[in-house]
């Protein structure tokens, strides 16, 4: 940050001190390079990295509560529900760049400051509600009706099962479409955040899930204060349903016939909206991550 500070002198160039040791086909091969060049730790260089040396740390807390009911008429439900905050300043496996910061999909803003990267994590979901319940309907062979004979086969074991999940949005990072400051070799430019970007429940829609009002272009040799996760995007929801039916005919042959339905209400998964700064689409969710409604009918003869 320092050496931004020193603002537009920084664009001006200099007698190259390297020139005739560097190849004249380099960026910085020529008879004059620009200030900014000389002032970074290596000089005569484009970019030095430490190969493979991971720097991220992270910090992950969370409760967890759990119900379960077996009764004896055939039905098993279970109920979990997890609060957790995952913290970190790397939300991927990435190398330390001396020059230009992490090289992965979000840069660091620094290099040499770290510590702003520090947010919640690409994977932080802190709500997580996991629903299900299994009911073996108490027909056919052992249950009082259709416990015998050829009846058996068509009433007795069919199993009915439920699948509903829960889950908030996770954080995305948000930078803008010109990095001002790449001439210094820094990795990413960060935007200037006025307010709150996240909109409230009713004012969301796919053209406008966040607040981009919230957000400006940072200028040249500033760094932006927007966090590096600054906005939080779509949560998830989803209900799965089977019929599954067991027909016993001997001791070892069964015919097992299964129907499924995947995303019963078939609601959307939305993707994390677009997340430059400066571009028509910004705040925009323009695709999803999983399937619409999925049926599914299969059979297997075990023996």
């Amino acid at each position: 940050m320092a050496q931004l500070a020193q603002g537009s002198s920084l664009t001006a160039t200099t007698p190259n001190p390297y020139y005739g040791q560097i190849p004249v086909s380099s960026s910085i091969g020529g008879r004059n390079v620009p200030v900014a060049q000389l002032m970074k730790p290596y000089p005569r260089f484009l970019t030095v990295s430490s190969f493979r040396k991971n720097t991220g740390r992270t910090n992950y807390n969370a409760a967890e509560v759990k119900l379960e009911k077996r009764t004896s008429y055939g039905l098993t439900a279970m109920l979990s529900y997890t609060h957790s905050k995952l913290m970190d300043d790397a939300s991927s496996v990435f190398d330390s760049s001396i020059l230009t910061g992490p090289v992965a999909n979000y840069p660091v803003a620094d290099s040499f400051n770290p510590s702003l990267e520090r947010d919640a994590s690409l994977g932080d979901m802190p709500n997580v509600t996991v629903g299900s319940a299994v009911y073996a309907i108490p027909l056919g062979r052992g249950y009082r009706f259709g416990s015998a004979g050829v009846i058996s086969w068509f009433l007795g074991g069919w199993n009915v099962n439920g699948l509903i999940t829960l889950e908030s949005g996770m954080p995305f990072a948000i930078t803008q479409a010109t990095n001002f400051n790449a001439f210094a070799g820094f990795g990413t430019q960060r935007p200037m955040i006025h307010g709150p970007a996240n909109l409230s429940a009713g004012k969301r829609t796919v053209a406008h899930y966040i607040n981009t009002d919230a957000f400006s272009i940072t200028p040249q040799f500033q760094l932006g204060n927007a966090s590096r996760d600054p906005a939080r995007g779509p949560a998830y929801r989803d209900l799965d349903l089977g019929l599954v039916k067991n027909t016993q005919f001997t001791e070892r042959l069964v015919l097992e016939l299964r129907g499924e339905v995947f995303n019963v209400t078939n609601t959307p998964a939305f993707a994390q909206p677009a997340a430059t700064v400066g571009v028509a689409n910004f705040g925009s969710i323009t695709a999803t991550t999983s399937d619409p409604r999925v049926l599914q009918v299969a059979g297997k003869l075990r023996f």
